[in-house]
């Protein structure tokens, strides 16, 4: 038997398919959990979507392509210097033979090995299509495959025994579901495309907003709900103030010029501040 020897591999190109491998699935995860939005009835945005789907496909057609892809040309020297180019090698990969690298119980060859060997699902895949598929179901009227293999179906709205749905109906309520979904998308469709006739593009992107050179400042703001308040109290109070003063301060005028006439002259007043000033004006 012909001993094995790790040298031969090509270590490069199946580190290269390990990354690209990992990539595929971290883009599958990301597109599952964008998808399924934490069970929430919420629909994310279609772009979104759209552009990891588009990833996904690009990295897969990638990993085929490096798949099925000949060895690379490598550039040799010959006795004399000059430097050559190797023939084109077959698929590197043809040659290899999957084998564990340790030893496996059968459990875990029939659930783990084989289903890759024989390009079938895993446990885990079957385990999450079938909670997709049972998701899915419990939101139909007809309960998809479940109601056909016998699961509980809701009660009638008029009451009475709900019948046991076929294949055909659960094919009927998909293909409504279908027409429906496509019925908003057209109408969506047909609503953008108004949106964009009757308004130019640079229009929509292009809004100047304008803004004023100078803002309106406001002394109350930052101050407190009261703050407001009492200072209206205050101007008020001091504005009363003021009227007094100007009351006073005309009657002083007029009790001086009275005073240079008649000197005996007192006017008629009952505040006794007024009067002790009126009588050092007529003393002066």
């Amino acid at each position: 038997m012909a001993s094995f020897s790790a040298a031969t591999l090509p270590i490069d190109q199946l580190e290269s398919l390990r990354f690209k491998a990992n990539q595929i699935i971290e883009n599958i995860q990301s597109l599952h959990w964008t998808i399924e939005a934490g069970h929430m009835h919420y629909m994310p945005a279609w772009p979104d979507i759209l552009s990891k789907y588009n990833m996904l496909l690009s990295q897969t057609h990638n990993f085929s392509t490096a798949l099925a892809a000949p060895a690379a040309v490598q550039l040799s020297l010959s006795a004399n210097g000059v430097p050559t180019l190797a023939r084109p090698q077959g698929n590197p990969y043809e040659s290899l033979a999957l084998h564990p690298s340790k030893a496996m119980t059968d459990a875990q060859l029939d659930t783990e090995a084989i289903p890759l060997l024989r390009n079938q699902q895993t446990t885990d895949v079957l385990r999450m299509e079938n909670d997709t598929v049972r998701r899915l179901a419990s939101h139909m009227a007809t309960r998809g495959s479940l109601g056909v293999l016998g699961a509980a179906l809701p009660t009638p709205a008029l009451g009475g025994v709900p019948r046991k749905p076929e294949y055909d109906d659960v094919i009927a309520e998909c293909e409504t579901i279908r027409a429906a979904h496509d019925q908003r998308v057209e109408r969506a469709v047909r609503a953008v495309a108004m949106l964009r006739d009757k308004f130019e593009l640079r229009q929509r992107v292009q809004v100047e907003v304008e803004e004023p050179e100078e803002l309106s400042w406001d002394p109350r703001l930052g101050m407190p709900p009261d703050a407001g308040t009492n200072g209206g109290d205050e101007s008020e109070g001091s504005s009363g103030e003021d009227d007094d003063e100007d009351i006073v301060e005309g009657e002083l005028v007029d009790s001086n010029m009275a005073a240079t006439d008649s000197p005996a002259f007192v006017p008629p007043s009952s505040n006794a501040t007024q009067q002790s000033t009126l009588i050092d004006v007529n003393m002066y």
